[in-house]
């Protein structure tokens, strides 16, 4: 299971109970960022993370307790200032807040149906509403159907949500003493690699391991293969690539690799069409200028083309498959946390 969520619906749908931990507040150079999230099961085994050292195994400890005991949630503290967080086994300083949640059946539909939305691309920010001398309360905002539970005025929460929704990254604010934190439930992004080839190839191993769902598409059986992609989600052998790309949306990032110009031309004026998040294609400035021409040609727009990073990837002089798959990725990655221009 690589979703702390999935992890979540996956324990919970075999009747047993556990811990969501998650990091509420932060400061300094704290060891993870607000919204980082673990889960403690009963017999000790966790998914996710708050960070690691002391403050990981402070939540474990805790956690296993309250799965014994009858505690709902609890609030854990820490002050990692320099000599604190080197004493404890970390390498960042900073102060962290961590809510630990009891979680049970009764909570299973809701975390299905934050499961549901982002399923269905409705981008779902998790509010944990904290009012004072009062249990947290867990709800889930939507641009389609606002704020579901909680009793908040939608403008307060619509407003955060937004923000966390934008910037994917988590929010708070406090009014009227009650502590309200925003955290954007994010799709696993996907890496559409259109070419099976060499650089492909070290481009899926390293996406796979940054985090990114990987699907290859070639039409050379001999190339794309599940023996030589066994990372991937999917892999796909084409008759051609006429319409291999499908619909896509802003979590769907595409990055063309073919083996010819002629190849690489077309998928890019498919990917034009779609609202993939970020559309990349290798190549030399000449080749891309080539392929600019003919598609301006064609009837696309310098607004289209201005879509499209090539050459690919940061500029690292990168040269071999594996280096350019580091370049490749890293600009991903940057695209993914909203830090490209």
């Amino acid at each position: 299971m690589s979703d702390i969520f999935e992890s979540v619906i996956d324990v919970l749908r075999k009747g047993e109970d556990a811990v969501f931990c998650g990091i509420v507040e932060s400061s300094g150079s704290a060891p993870r960022t607000s919204g980082a999230r673990m889960l403690v099961l009963s017999d000790g085994s966790i998914f996710g993370s708050v960070g690691g050292g002391a403050v990981e195994g402070a939540c474990q400890a805790k956690a296993e307790k309250m799965l014994q005991g009858n505690e709902t949630h609890h609030f854990l503290s820490f002050d990692l200032s320099s000599v604190k967080a080197a004493d404890a086994g970390m390498v960042c300083g900073g102060a962290v807040k961590v809510l630990l949640q009891r979680v049970s059946a009764q909570h299973l539909p809701f975390f299905e149906r934050i499961e549901q939305f982002r399923h269905e691309s409705q981008r779902p920010v998790l509010l944990t509403v904290m009012p004072p001398e009062q249990a947290p309360v867990l709800a889930v905002w939507t641009f389609r159907d606002g704020l579901a539970g909680a009793g908040l005025p939608e403008k307060l929460t619509a407003e955060l949500a937004r923000k966390a929704v934008k910037t994917r990254q988590s929010f708070s604010l406090e009014e009227d003493g009650v502590h309200v934190f925003a955290e954007p439930v994010i799709a696993p992004t996907v890496l559409h690699l259109v070419g099976a080839g060499h650089v492909a190839l070290a481009t899926a191993k390293v996406g796979a391991f940054a985090g990114f769902e990987v699907v290859v598409m070639d039409d050379r059986s001999e190339f794309a293969s599940v023996e030589r992609y066994p990372e991937a989600r999917e892999v796909r052998v084409l008759g051609n690539f006429d319409g291999c790309l499908g619909q896509l949306g802003p979590d769907d990032y595409v990055v063309i690799v073919t083996r010819g110009h002629l190849h690489d031309r077309d998928v890019l004026a498919q990917a034009l069409g779609t609202g993939a998040g970020y559309i990349g294609m290798i190549g030399s400035r000449s080749k891309r200028d080539a392929v600019y021409r003919s598609l301006l040609e064609s009837g696309f727009t310098e607004q289209d083309l201005a879509r499209v990073r090539c050459p690919i990837g940061l500029p690292i002089g990168a040269d071999t498959p594996e280096e350019i798959a580091v370049s490749i990725v890293g600009e991903l990655i940057s695209e993914r946390a909203g830090l490209s221009e």
